[in-house]
């Protein structure tokens, strides 16, 4: 499983936890775990995509 797919499924998760709290079949703490769980992937993401991202602009200034 890719690193981006983990994020989606945290938030597909947060965001059935949610709906589940709506019509009252979840706890609030359940959403908050949920949510926080989601924003923890989203920023691991971001963080690998700024490495790659670093490393890449780092490649292309070698020389040849």
């Amino acid at each position: 499983m890719r690193c981006g797919d983990i994020a989606v499924s945290a938030s597909k998760i947060a965001e059935k936890t949610m709906a589940a709290q709506v019509a009252g079949k979840a706890e609030l703490v359940d959403v908050v775990t949920a949510i926080s769980a989601a924003e923890a992937s989203l920023e691991t993401v971001m963080a690998v995509r700024d490495q790659v991202i670093s490393a890449y602009q780092e490649i292309m200034r070698m020389p040849i």
